[in-house]
């Protein structure tokens, strides 16, 4: 009942700011309404109070009668917030701060009759909610719930870390030894005789054997030091009782050296040094903390201590715990444990010699041998229980606490069964309740739980939206976070900072795991540990906080669901048709595998974010009648977004600019057809992620003129294929908010060199606006063209930290980074650069010395021949200059290169590199290797002679038509055309084609582009070659020019037109005695261009 108290504590911290909000003077409320608001206030606050001692307490010591109290006055809440929002809405307040002259005052006019009915509303409303928060109090008097708050309390299970058999640890040996090499290390230049204390600081998740391996480490190096201890801090530690304990350790050490040096001498002074020892141990209660601290510091002036100071979780008591720490240089050691990676950089920092030691889970090898090993002994596992046993320690992932607790449980079964074990693996979150192993684990969990504050712990709560092993998105669940309410602060401007460090600090706290980390250490995402997730679904579901409902069980209650997750249903299993309202959700999430059973939006009155996988146009029906809706995610269907049929794109409705609390829109992973015009209606929108069909007049006007009206964008995702983003170039656009900005014709996640080298870009040229960004701190983007004025745009963006450029065109002269300093001495061009993506298909970069001083990471893509032909050499010195660089990686086009060139580049790197004072790690990957050219003096593989002596008789031409699309192209050098196969209507819509080796082995290629429209296959006889391809090159309204029609001439007949004859003509005829053998060109969702392979026959 933490989750309890700690989610009605977090929910009555937004209550209470809103009824605040209330009372002020602008909501002019009749006096009834404002004595009543006062009156709930007063006696939430109260609850506040109560909630806060119980949230302190661990579940297990709750109870009943104060969880079914924490659970009303949670439930109170949410109804008294849904009150509260549709109030706000009706009286349209906050939309008309942002209007003035006629348009304020028509709006204010309107919504008279609104205001007139919602206070009369709101009476009826409060009087209701009085008479509900009287009942939630007297029931707290009647039960007297103060006073029955704590149970009896279990004992710490850490505590069978320090006495575990140490023949028994599995995988601890590895583990020990790096960290006594850690705590030997010697800094360059210290003397021998004065060795500086040293420390380091063990990190890691509870349960992950911080203090088993802390422990080992002790018992192993314990008896070469003077003095030694280990004591254990906890959470809600008594620093005084640390101390005492912490002086008796280190003077029983003391004492023990002391006697063993007076052995012989008389039996007086022994008694005087047992008597010291007996005065320290039983006379420290009446000491305050600074004499304990005085008499730590005289013991171990001169001695040389090992001491462990276990399980830190707050700053206070480490600093406090740390002043009794002579720094003697006699070469002591520390070790420190804790959860929190800020607390282990705490402890090691300072004057301190400290390292911090990041604790990684078990080996697979070693989980399997800990299972086993708790189950059968020596005995082996049995061949029968071998698969089951790996799904298991899948789901353990390497987490010794979890392994041990499962273990446990299935060593106490009478027989080992296949049958036992697949209902513990199905059962992990519910069916080890009665198993002490398992009670242990989640005690641990519990304790990292309970350290959070109640925001937090409802942030965390949250994550059980997600399924299993889901990559979450760091920026996505920011803005989920706040369109919850889960984040608030004082000013809105600051929502974003204040969940980011939410983000921070579940990492810090070893809750969540990061994803794809940068230069700086931000994780772009993370992943919930499967039996976290289990711990925290567990909590959430008892509490009510989210709902998941796979269509198998029946369906919960519907006054008890706020947040409800639809997944994995197949047919009709979905939500019953009997429920007509579910009155209290606010954050639905459809997962793809339940679309076919999406339910009617109408039935969410006060949803506030929504999230529809693999959706269509119909799913989204009344979508825009949510008006206190704040975040929309759509995604379609794989091959739905990418085939580009207008049947399968997305109308939006055309009152979606009803949604005026709307903050977030993300359509990046569904097309729309296009932008209706209510659009321009969204004033609140901090993140618009779009990928559009088509760009025509109307839809630019509608986009930049929503632009323009946002006032607080932070994110702008454009996803445009083929399309010319360049009527915003000379927008008159100040997004002095915007933080991420992404336009791109390709997916992200997609490799340029697999999806190929693009010929139309969104942008012919860097935007300027983009020098008014001022908080920009991710960029990606490509232009057609990039030059030096375009850096020196970006280079004075202050907190720029991530850039990823693509540009189409190479530039004759190279692009300089420069080293520009202020007077401080430090730089001012690319301050905060410290990730950077450069791709094109020549690079010719010269990093200046003292430029971009913080970058870490640099990756680099080129195609190699062009990059010889454009700049005549592989110039890459300048990148010793960049001291901080961690990491190169390099992706190299080998097409049409010569070896000695690919050669010649990949030593010009690695000397680079050699050269960089910081050494940074080189990566380098060669795409199409095949496709090197070999000068008849090398020595050519034996597998590519042949292909080589067929490559000497292929030619080609091309591509005609347009730059759309994306590259297409064969692998295998074709010898023989078999057949053509084409989709076309008014253009063409796709080509396939099917051809022989020189081997005689048969490949098929396409099709390119759609297949959506009339389709005709030509088979070409035994004797029957291609010899001329003619067609025409015109334009749609959808996109650029393409392929509009095709005729294909043989010797023996003329197949075609395909597709309408309209545009420019075009025509290639083989030369004599050759004929066409295979195609390259460029597709999208149509045929962009078409070339031609030929040979002699």
């Amino acid at each position: 009942m933490q989750a309890a108290a700690s989610a009605s504590t977090g929910l009555l911290d937004a209550v209470l700011r809103k009824l605040g909000k209330m009372l002020a003077d602008e909501y002019e409320l009749q006096t009834g309404a404002k004595d009543g608001i006062r009156y709930i206030r007063a006696e939430l606050e109260s609850m506040q109070a109560a909630l806060a001692k119980v949230s302190e307490v661990p579940p297990e010591q709750l109870d009943n009668q104060v969880k079914l109290w924490a659970k009303k006055v949670r439930e109170t809440s949410y109804s008294i917030e849904d009150t509260i929002d549709s109030f706000m809405l009706h009286v349209g307040h906050g939309d008309a701060d942002d209007e003035s002259g006629i348009c304020a005052c028509v709006r204010t006019i309107s919504m008279l009759p609104w205001r007139y009915k919602s206070q009369r509303d709101l009476a009826t409303e409060i009087k209701r909610i009085k008479e509900e928060v009287d009942e939630v109090g007297n029931r707290r008097e009647r039960y007297k719930l103060d006073s029955i708050i704590v149970a009896t309390a279990p004992s710490d299970p850490r505590l069978l870390a320090l006495y575990e058999d140490k023949a028994k640890l599995v995988g601890i040996d590895h583990s020990t030894d790096e960290i006594i090499k850690l705590l030997s290390m010697e800094r360059e230049g210290d003397g021998t005789s004065e060795q500086k204390l040293k420390l380091v600081s063990i990190v890691g998740p509870g349960g992950m054997g911080k203090t088993t391996l802390a422990n080992a480490v002790y018992q192993k190096l314990e008896e070469k030091f003077d003095c030694t201890a280990f004591v254990s801090v906890s959470l809600q530690p008594d620093v005084k009782n640390i101390l005492s304990g912490l002086l008796r350790q280190v003077t029983a050490s003391k004492v023990k050296d002391d006697l063993e040096e007076d052995e012989g001498k008389d039996k007086d002074k022994k008694s005087l040094h047992r008597r010291e020892s007996q005065k320290h141990d039983g006379n420290t209660e009446t000491w305050s903390e600074k004499e304990l601290i005085d008499k730590i510091r005289h013991v171990l002036e001169k001695r040389r201590y090992l001491i462990v100071i276990d399980d830190i979780w707050e700053e206070q008591p480490w600093k406090l715990i740390k002043c009794a720490l002579f720094e003697n240089k006699l070469g002591s050691k520390v070790i420190t444990t804790t959860r929190n990676t800020e607390i282990a950089k705490l402890c090691s920092a300072d004057e301190v010699d400290g390292i911090i030691h990041q604790l990684q889970p078990l080996s697979d090898g070693d989980s399997e041998q800990l299972l086993y090993y708790k189950i059968f002994k020596n005995e082996g596992c049995p061949t029968e229980l071998k698969d089951v046993s790996q799904k298991i320690l899948k789901k353990c992932k390497g987490w010794p606490l979890a392994i041990n607790a499962i273990a446990s449980l299935l060593a106490n079964k009478p027989t080992q069964t296949q049958g036992q074990w697949y209902s513990v693996l199905n059962s992990i979150s519910t069916g080890l309740e009665n198993n002490h192993g398992v009670k242990d684990m989640r005690l641990i969990l519990s304790l990292s739980y309970r350290d959070m504050p109640a925001q937090l712990r409802d942030c965390l709560l949250y994550l059980s939206i997600f399924p299993e092993d889901h990559i979450i998105g760091r920026d996505d669940l920011i803005q989920r976070w706040i369109a919850e309410d889960l984040v608030h602060g004082r000013q809105d401007d600051y929502l974003y900072e204040l969940g980011n460090k939410y983000f921070n600090e579940l990492i810090n706290r070893s809750m969540i795991q990061p994803i794809d980390v940068d230069a700086f250490g931000r994780a772009q995402a993370c992943k919930v540990h499967d039996l976290v997730l289990e711990y925290i679904n567990s909590l959430s579901a008892e509490e009510d906080f989210v709902t998941i409902f796979n269509g198998l069980q029946s369906f919960p209650q519907s006054d008890s669901i706020h947040r409800l997750s639809l997944r994995n249903s197949e047919g009709e299993h979905g939500i019953p048709k009997a429920i007509k309202r579910l009155p209290h959700v606010r954050t639905l999430v459809v997962s793809s595998c339940f679309f076919y059973s999406t339910p009617s939006l109408s039935i969410f009155p006060v949803l506030r974010v929504l999230e529809l996988q693999r959706c269509t146009e119909s799913n989204i029906k009344g979508v825009e009648n949510l008006v206190h809706l704040r975040y929309l995610r759509l995604t379609q269907a794989y091959y739905f977004f990418y085939d580009g049929d207008a049947d399968h794109c997305i109308n939006l409705p055309e009152r979606i600019g009803n949604l005026q609390l709307l903050q977030t829109l993300d359509l990046k992973d569904a097309m729309i057809k296009e932008l209706p015009h209510t659009v321009v209606q969204f004033s609140q929108l901090r993140v618009l992620e779009i990928s559009l069909r088509k760009f025509d007049k109307r839809c630019e006007t509608l986009l930049l003129q929503c632009l323009c009206n946002v006032k607080q964008l932070e994110a702008l995702c454009i996803n445009a294929p083929d399309l010319s983003l360049d009527f915003m170039l000379q927008v008159d656009w100040a997004p002095t908010h915007l933080r991420r900005f992404t336009a791109s014709p390709r997916e992200q996640s997609k490799h340029m060199l697999r999806s190929g080298w693009v010929e139309l870009s969104p942008f012919s040229r860097l935007p300027r606006w983009i020098n008014s960004s001022l908080l920009l701190s991710d960029l990606s983007i490509m232009v057609r063209t990039l030059a030096q004025e375009d850096l020196e745009i970006l280079e004075v963006l202050p907190v720029l930290r991530s850039v990823d450029l693509e540009v189409i065109q190479a530039t004759g002269t190279r692009l300089e980074f420069n080293g520009s300093v202020g007077g401080n001495g430090h730089a001012t061009a690319f301050q905060c650069l410290g990730n950077l993506k450069f791709a094109s298909r020549a690079v010719g970069l010269v990093f200046k010395p003292g430029a971009v001083q913080e970058l870490q990471k640099l990756y680099l893509c080129f195609d190699v021949a062009e990059t010889k032909d454009v700049h005549g050499d592989f110039d890459f010195h300048s990148l010793e200059n960049i001291a901080s660089l961690k990491t190169l990686d390099v992706d190299i086009d080998c097409r049409c290169a010569r070896l000695w060139e690919v050669e010649a580049v990949e030593a010009a790197l690695s000397n680079a590199t050699k050269l960089n004072p910081n050494c940074p790690t080189l990566g380098l990957t060669r795409h199409f290797p095949d496709l090197i050219l070999h000068d008849q003096e090398e020595e050519i593989p034996e597998h590519l002679q042949a292909k080589k002596k067929e490559d000497a008789l292929l030619s080609r031409v091309g591509p005609f038509g347009g730059y759309g699309g994306r590259a297409r192209d064969i692998r295998v050098t074709p010898h023989r055309l078999e057949d053509v196969t084409i989709h076309s209507a008014n253009v063409v819509h796709s080509l396939a084609f099917s051809y022989a080796d020189h081997n005689g082995q048969q490949h098929s290629t396409g099709p390119w582009g759609s297949r959506d429209a009339r389709v005709s296959t030509i088979h070409l006889g035994p004797s029957e070659c291609l010899i001329k391809v003619s067609g025409s090159i015109g334009s749609s309204s959808e996109a650029a020019k393409l392929i509009t029609s095709l005729i294909f001439v043989t010797n023996e007949a003329s197949y075609g037109p395909f597709g309408k004859c309209i545009g420019d003509p075009f025509e290639f005829h083989v030369p004599s005695h050759s004929s066409i053998v295979g195609f390259f060109g460029r597709a999208g969702t149509r045929l962009d261009a078409i070339g031609f392979y030929f040979r002699p026959l």
